[in-house]
């Protein structure tokens, strides 16, 4: 792109699109037993999201232009219609997608993420929200990265993953984004992507920010199903991805075999 390059994987061989989105400061790697279990059939996307991983360095990162970015990956590889999953800050991109290309989305899945609705959200929360930045600036670096391995994850493997993720970021970099997150979150629409399926899923030790409450609005609010992965937490596709791709996989079969859904 003209902001800099973006990375994306691409495996297996199967007639439909499956494409997973990261979260804030993570990396396409914590998708790599959702390859594993996917790709047998589907054709399965991962990528480094703007900004993140290998897409580095990138100038203008924002929710909108990742999803562009995502939209680009699609199109590069002549995908008409994809499922989309998304964790945490990827839950926003892929309904930022959703919301401006609804006919390339076949299903969307999020995980550990909310709503993209302004409505959702208090002015308390978008204060906490507005600072967040600032309040991450003020923490010693390592104390930093194990704080947020150790909130993010219960699984030893989940954690190792999400402490060696974080240690390819600088301090700075984790404001920006998150500060790049709020300002998407704070200009989001209120629009509700009833004509695309959707389910929501997180971890039942989920302890990020309102996430767990967001999500229960979210699927009240909207009746959408909503699925608790047992001994996860944030990165619960990480945590537990055998509970998390059988619950997945039952979501995608339903939609699959009724085409009309």
């Amino acid at each position: 792109t003209d902001r800099g390059d973006v990375h994306y994987w691409i495996a297996g061989e199967g007639s439909e699109y499956l494409a997973f989105t990261h979260g804030a400061t993570m990396d396409h790697g914590m998708f790599d037993r959702q390859v594993d279990h996917f790709s047998s059939r589907y054709r399965v996307i991962t990528w480094d999201v703007s900004a993140h991983g290998l897409s580095r360095p990138y100038e203008g990162f924002t929710l909108q232009h990742a999803a562009a970015d995502l939209a680009n990956i699609l199109d590069a590889e002549g995908v008409e219609k994809a499922h989309l999953v998304g964790q945490s800050m990827g839950g926003y991109i892929i309904q930022i997608l959703a919301l401006q290309l609804p006919k390339r989305v076949k299903s969307l899945t999020v995980i550990g993420s909310s709503p993209i609705k302004t409505t959702y959200f208090s002015g308390m929360d978008k204060f906490l929200l507005k600072i967040t930045p600032f309040l991450l600036r003020l923490y010693p670096y390592n104390y930093l990265i194990n704080l947020i391995a150790g909130q993010i994850s219960v699984s030893h493997p989940s954690k190792t993953y999400a402490l060696e993720t974080l240690k390819k970021m600088t301090k700075g970099e984790f404001a920006d984004i998150m500060g790049k997150v709020y300002f998407g979150l704070e200009s989001g629409s209120d629009a509700v992507l009833l004509s695309i399926p959707l389910l929501i899923t997180l971890g039942d030790s989920e302890v990020t920010g309102k996430v767990r409450q967001y999500s229960l609005d979210w699927a009240t609010n909207e009746g959408r199903p909503l699925k608790v992965i047992p001994n996860a937490a944030h990165n619960a596709n990480v945590d537990n991805p055998d509970a998390f791709n059988a619950i997945l996989q039952a979501f995608l079969n339903e939609i699959d075999d009724n085409p009309q859904k």
